[in-house]
């Protein structure tokens, strides 16, 4: 336990909503820690002492002529107080700033340019411990795909370069390949590994139905997640194979993937997405999950994503492309299957091949690797990671 110590948790999202973020107030609340958050909506949690909620901006920072003021005239600086830390209540700078904090805990990399602060981050915070908690691969070129991209870019790669301020003291990051390219690049200490895993749920495998193999995507309704792939996979398999997709986000993605999907309506189903505390649970059902992300960027190459153990806590079996952070842990512990190319074809063959015995196997090594691959152990990990020598959670 840590009695006395005092937390504030900062995240440019809407905490109540982010499972992250609502895993880190766990954490520390349930270890003695008094927390604050920072960041947008309500309350998240009943264990938070004192909410901060991110204000809106201004009209006119938001307008198409403020957009290309604050892009393409202002200094960077000026730019960040404009478009973030004019929204901040005084009242959570004040406390930051008279060292009333004894962590102040980053979420992600939209605010630390905040840290460049003098005022703020001052004399009076030399004994605070700073974390940031990086969630992906965020990459240093950001190409210009888009006009926004061309506007924002400067601007994100000065922002982007606060990730090796000297002024934080303990770094986390989701997946090992994503903390050593971080290290090189910055030439800082290899940041800890805190993956993004659900808590342990009480669950036993579903039966397996020789003549029904159930496959579930659930998530984000990106183009990016081969959610096409799945359908054209679903195509060339025989009856036995249906899929359900409970997909959230990206309104124009999840249209135009039920619109490909449509003449397969007998056997591919569109679910709303469950809550995330009750998400393993809810997919407990299936049999197979399906995370098939062909490696176009660093991110997705690398992925390590919160439904590869949500499903494992659902226990699931998985079906995995070549991704090696998921394939690492699907050959450790023997619980899903690794698709060795990167088409609708090849899915499909690796579906085929998955005979009753094996699925029922992979489900219960999924079973197994539930009691390890929890929130309760990463949570160990990260009290670890952020507490200084000798000030121990």
């Amino acid at each position: 336990m840590t009695p006395g110590k005092r937390a504030l948790i900062i995240s440019q999202s809407v905490l109540v909503s982010d499972p992250r973020v609502r895993r880190e107030i766990d954490w520390f609340a349930g270890s003695g820690w008094t927390v604050d958050t920072l960041g947008l909506g309500e309350v998240p949690d009943p264990v938070v002492r004192d909410h901060f909620a991110l204000g809106r901006q201004a009209g006119w920072v938001r307008s198409k002529l403020g957009v290309l003021v604050i892009y393409g005239l202002l200094r960077h600086r000026t730019q960040f107080r404009l478009l973030t830390e004019d929204r901040i209540p005084i009242e959570a700078e004040r406390r930051i700033r008279e060292g009333e904090y004894d962590l102040v805990f980053f979420n992600d990399t939209d605010l630390i340019p905040w840290i460049g602060n003098s005022r703020t981050f001052g004399p009076g915070t030399s004994d605070t411990l700073m974390h940031l908690d990086m969630h992906e691969f965020h990459d240093p070129t950001l190409p210009a795909t888009s006009l926004w991209r061309v506007l924002t870019r400067r601007y994100y790669r000065w922002s982007r370069s606060f990730i090796g301020n000297d002024r934080f003291t303990s770094r986390t990051t989701v997946a090992s390949r994503i903390a050593e390219l971080y290290a090189d690049e910055f030439g800082i200490e290899k940041p800890a590994l805190v993956r993004n895993i659900p808590p342990f749920e009480d669950l036993t495998p579903s039966p397996v139905d020789p003549d029904r193999v159930r496959l579930v995507f659930h998530g984000l309704g990106s183009r990016q997640r081969g959610l096409k792939q799945i359908v054209d996979a679903l195509r060339q398999l025989d009856d036995r194979f249906t899929a359900t997709f409970m997909l959230m986000g990206n309104p124009i993605a999840q249209a135009e993937i039920k619109e490909y999907a449509k003449d397969m309506s007998d056997r591919v189903q569109f679910n709303p997405p469950a809550p995330m505390r009750d998400l393993a649970r809810v997919v407990n059902q299936y049999d197979l999950e399906v995370m098939f992300y062909r490696p176009d960027s660093a991110n997705l190459e690398f992925a390590l994503p919160n439904k590869f153990f949500e499903a494992i806590q659902g226990r699931l079996g998985l079906v995995i492309g070549e991704s090696p952070m998921m394939a690492e842990l699907v050959r450790a512990y023997g619980n899903g299957a690794i698709v060795s190319g990167w088409t609708a074809t090849d899915l499909a063959d690796t579906l085929r091949s998955i005979d009753v015995d094996s699925l029922r196997a992979m489900k219960e090594a999924s079973h197994r690797a539930a009691r390890e691959l929890n929130a309760e152990i990463e949570g160990r990990v990260m009290l670890a990671t952020v507490t200084a020598p000798g000030r121990p959670a």
